[in-house]
């Protein structure tokens, strides 16, 4: 382990007079709250620090009129694995629910049932798109053989795959929406890492297990999705580590042994291993003149989004927990309603609605003030053939990194943004927001597992460890 605070590592570029940590965790959501955990508990010093003047980030939760909201719509697949569901369960307890999916999907005019179900489709799916999507599946051959040469892009992924009719009436447009450029623009990969079902096959037999029983459920907590940060940041400090929300890094001067950390309240620290969950870009600005721009890719750019939420003077708005949108002519991508999540201490006389709007940061929808915000959400309701609420108050939120725009143009880009993060000495990059993905939480949750479990008792870093565990994690497919 190394040396408490009586002294740093010799080498270490912090001498005898600094105090001295085993990991330092940069980043404050529920990758890094887990990594400072894991790490206390197996007796190395932590600390971590978050610029936020809360910990969660975008899994954080808090209250509007009462009743606990999220930041946008969340929920825990089943299909996590036996160590991060352990640990939820240890965390949560019997407030960690199994809950039943219901949400609805727009197709053409109509909602159809989300995750989709056979007696509903034959139902709801309008017979010109019945017709549409059988002829795709028929000349699937067909579109591969023609595909020589042609670029590879989002649109490429989705109509060789599932085809025309699924790119052009529901995959394509929700695209556009959540990433601000036409699916064609779009490189491959996004689709490939964004979208689990992608074939006709794959399709057939995820329907055929949501019509089983137990096969639409997932995961939530009683109080609301940041309840889960909440009991990470309360066992990471119980376990010994030491959590400075408020608080940033200004440089990091990696060692031979360690690494120097000035923070921007001045203090100063060594840390044998740097775990940096935040932003690539934060980290080249904290190495300073070490790395200049010859060696540091920027990383891809971040569409944002704009959350408003309306509270409403009914108990329920309706019986669904999500509604996800497509159409361009509708500003939200997904409607969704937190109290239909859970069953939790929420008043009965009023709900609040979640309404998430991908926008690009300075663009007129992220300046927008909140009467015009909550004017375009209803405007949609109203599009959506949904009873048009009668609002009692609205908050807005805005997130400016949530979904990394990867391009045909530069296919690779999340790759070089991340390749020269490997020859920095004593740092690790992990989680959705320092690996530029947008990912499950438990599969963020895995990360933070893995990653402690490179580092050995005496808080030495096995790379070999790391790199096994780096190609699993780019494996990794999100999961709706």
């Amino acid at each position: 382990m190394t040396p408490g605070s009586d002294g740093a590592a010799d080498g270490a570029p912090g001498g005898r007079d600094t105090p001295a940590v085993d990991v330092l965790v940069v980043g404050g959501g529920p990758c890094g709250l887990t990594a400072a955990l894991e790490a206390a508990r197996r007796g190395l010093s932590v600390r971590l620090v978050e610029m936020a003047s809360s910990l969660g980030g975008m899994s954080a939760s808090f209250t509007v009129a009462g009743v606990r909201v999220d930041h946008g719509s969340h929920r825990l697949h089943p299909s996590m694995s036996p160590r991060v569901r352990a640990l939820l369960d240890e965390l949560l307890g019997d407030d960690l629910q199994v809950r039943e999916r219901n949400g609805r999907l727009r197709l053409r005019g109509r909602w159809v049932a989300f995750p989709l179900q056979p007696k509903d489709l034959a139902r709801t799916l309008p017979p010109s798109f019945v017709v549409a999507a059988g002829r795709d599946v028929v000349t699937k051959p067909l579109r591969r053989a023609r595909r020589n040469g042609a670029v590879d892009s989002y649109a490429s992924v989705v109509r060789d795959g599932l085809g025309p009719t699924a790119l052009a009436d529901f995959h394509g447009p929700m695209a556009e929406k959540l990433w601000g450029t036409p699916p064609e623009g779009l490189a491959g990969e996004l689709a490939r890492k964004r979208l689990s079902v992608r074939t006709p096959a794959k399709l057939a037999r995820t329907v055929t297990r949501t019509a089983r029983a137990g096969g639409r459920t997932f995961l939530y907590p009683r109080l609301g999705y940041g309840e889960i940060t909440e009991r990470l940041a309360d066992a990471a400090t119980g376990a010994g580590a030491v959590l400075s929300p408020a608080t940033g890094v200004v440089s990091l001067s990696p060692g031979a042994s360690a690494t120097e950390v000035v923070l921007g309240s001045g203090e100063r620290l060594t840390a044998g291993r740097v775990l940096w969950t935040a932003p690539t870009g934060a980290l080249a600005a904290v190495l300073g003149q070490a790395w200049g721009p010859s060696e540091v890719a920027p990383p891809p750019v971040m569409r944002g989004l704009v959350l408003a939420y309306l509270v409403v003077r009914q108990e329920r708005f309706t019986s669904f927990d999500a509604h996800y949108v497509p159409d361009l002519d509708v500003a939200f991508s997904r409607l969704s309603e937190p109290r239909n999540y859970r069953d939790g201490p929420d008043p009965d006389d009023r709900t609040v609605l979640c309404a998430e709007l991908p926008c690009t940061p300075g663009d007129e929808l992220w300046r927008a003030d909140d009467d015009a915000v909550a004017k375009l959400v209803l405007d949609g309701i109203g599009r959506c053939d949904l009873p048009v609420p009668e609002v009692a108050g609205i908050e807005v939120r805005r997130l400016p990194s949530v979904y990394p725009i990867v391009t045909v143009d530069a296919p690779d880009a999340r790759d070089g943004a991340l390749t020269w993060t490997d020859d920095v000495p004593g740092v690790t990059v992990l989680g959705r927001q320092g690996l530029v993905v947008a990912d499950n939480l438990h599969h963020v949750l895995d990360m933070a597992q893995s990653a402690v479990d490179c580092l050995d008792d005496t808080g030495s870093w096995s790379d070999e460890a790391w790199a096994i565990e780096r190609a699993r994690f780019d494996g990794f497919v999100v999961e709706d």
